[in-house]
């Protein structure tokens, strides 16, 4: 990116969207909502391991490029002169790789105490007590306790993060 790519990541319901929003305040600034880059980012790179019997045909500077380009790809329309921010909670889990393909970049990294995450989470399933949630793969059982524990597990959206 010739202007610069920088990333949010962080913990659930810490101000990753209000963080965006005060950035985008700025018409020099691109800030959204989680995009689908991490994704890609994360199938980019299973598909080049040695999980993929192809993957022996990609050396280092293709797969730079290759990672890169996924950026470079999805934020093409944005205006040259624009810094874009990425949101995605699976940054954190990156930095190693985001360092070695973009050194400048920074990672604002949203934090909140735990337990009030875990009671904002909880407010809002018993706010739609009448919809089952994709949190528990719409599951209607589970009390307070198993989904709290669901959430700091280690694929959890709290452990993850």
């Amino acid at each position: 990116m010739k202007h610069g790519i920088h990333f949010i990541s962080g913990l659930p319901r810490s101000g990753s969207t209000l963080l965006a929003a005060l950035l985008r305040q700025n018409k020099r600034v691109h800030a959204g909502m989680s995009s689908p880059v991490g994704s890609l980012f994360t199938a980019l790179l299973r598909q080049m391991s040695q999980d993929n019997e192809t993957a022996v045909f990609i050396d280092g500077a293709q797969r730079w490029a290759i990672l890169t380009g996924a950026f470079d790809s999805y934020y093409h329309r944005e205006h040259p002169t624009r810094v874009v921010f990425d949101t995605n909670r699976l940054w954190c889990s990156k930095l190693p790789t985001l360092a070695a393909l973009f050194p400048d970049a920074k990672v604002s990294c949203c934090v909140r105490h735990v337990p009030w995450i875990l009671d904002r989470i909880e407010r809002l399933i018993r706010r739609n007590k009448f919809e089952p949630s994709k949190i528990f793969n719409f599951e209607p059982g589970g009390t307070v306790y198993s989904q709290a524990e669901e959430f700091c597990s280690v694929v959890g959206m709290i452990g993850f993060s």
